[in-house]
């Protein structure tokens, strides 16, 4: 069976989609319901769900509807007030076991890494996403992201099925651009060569960018994106929650109870998906999670550095929303405002001009996915 780009991005995307939403259901799955007078509707059903998809581009007000003769495009988002935008362009990777060259990092062990291609002689693909991610005067910056997943063929694939997002690593195009910058001397992306990024299998944090070829050590944005999608998520439910129990007598003391036991419920699955144990996590909420496992649940969690990351991320963007008083969860009246570190909000209606001019833009665009939580 060939295995496509495509595979990947709509997996990945409905792992992202599922644990943006999956609040929602520890929420009504607890006993909550019962403290609502017979008939009325559940509270909390109506929100935002977060969705995927693909863009909308005119033309409008350009000269050349083909691109050429200085074009241009116009990328329409229709994603209503008060959202957050996220542009990802997923990359499917060459698993590669020699290094490509006396000057890469890889010529020491281990070499056996992902090669993925960020920039071709034939399409220029960084340029159109570094314009994107410009765009609006820099308000998108690093909203604009590659998703390098780290997985080779469909029985990989197969096998790593519902925990990819634990497997893939998120590197902004703005960070490979200052870093590509900053180097001594310069190493920016070139216009038509090829250019790749690569990644250690065993060791994500290891990374390289070439055709001139500097080792990577920017963020892997991942904790910080994952973070952001959970707690906006999170928040917004959380609001119509708090929406319904203010405008409704019947809200009973009970209520507070049940909703920090499915808010425990919740970290719990969050620490079961990433394979973290709560003792290694610096958390307000540690305390209780530890005395909800049973003995040795959590013994053969894999712990890895980069789950602890971000599973921390989460806990803490959550804590910005929830907090604890006297050692137990309350039901904040007036929800905090969180403040995502990638995500930008947008408007009802998102317009963002592109001037890259050549007929490989629409391709390239035409692939590019964003999601709006």
């Amino acid at each position: 069976m060939t295995f496509h780009e495509k595979t990947l991005e709509l997996n990945i995307t409905h792992e992202i989609l599922d644990l943006a939403d999956k609040w929602y259901w520890f929420f009504i799955d607890s006993p909550l319901w019962k403290y609502w007078t017979p008939g009325y509707r559940a509270p909390f059903t109506k929100y935002m769900k977060a969705v995927a998809s693909g863009f909308h581009i005119t033309t409008e007000g350009k000269n050349d509807p083909s691109g050429n003769a200085g074009g241009g495009y116009d990328v329409r988002i229709k994603a209503g007030n008060n959202s957050h935008l996220l542009f990802i362009q997923y990359k499917k990777g060459e698993l590669v076991a020699t290094s490509p060259s006396d000057r890469s990092i890889f010529q020491e062990a281990p070499q056996q890494h992902f090669k993925f291609k960020i920039n071709s002689k034939s399409t220029n693909q960084h340029f159109l996403l570094r314009e994107l991610g410009n765009a609006e005067g820099g308000k998108v910056g690093n909203a604009v992201v590659y998703a390098l997943p780290l997985i080779a063929d469909m029985n990989e694939l197969e096998r790593n099925a519902g925990k990819l997002i634990r497997k893939t690593k998120f590197i902004s195009i703005k960070d490979i651009d200052n870093q590509a910058e900053s180097q001594t001397p310069p190493k920016p992306i070139k216009e038509n060569y090829e250019h790749n990024f690569r990644v250690c299998l065993s060791n994500m944090d290891r990374c390289e960018v070439n055709y001139d070829f500097f080792q990577f050590y920017g963020k892997d944005r991942a904790p910080e994106i994952i973070a952001d999608i959970i707690a906006i998520q999170f928040r917004k439910i959380l609001l119509a929650f708090v929406k319904d129990i203010e405008y409704n007598i019947w809200r009973k003391q009970n209520v507070d109870l049940f909703f920090e036991y499915s808010f425990y419920r919740y970290l719990t699955f969050l620490l079961h998906y990433f394979e973290v144990d709560p003792d290694k996590l610096n958390s307000p909420f540690s305390e209780k999670i530890v005395d909800s496992f049973f003995q040795d649940e959590h013994i053969n969690y894999e712990n890895s550095p980069r789950d602890i990351e971000i599973v921390s991320a989460i806990f803490k963007a959550l804590n910005e929303i929830i907090d604890i008083r006297n050692n137990e969860i309350v039901i904040p009246k007036d929800v905090p405002v969180y403040k995502p570190r990638i995500l930008f909000e947008s408007n009802e209606e998102v317009k963002i001009s592109i001037t890259e001019n050549k007929r490989e833009s629409l391709n390239i665009l035409n692939d590019l996915s964003y999601l709006i939580v």
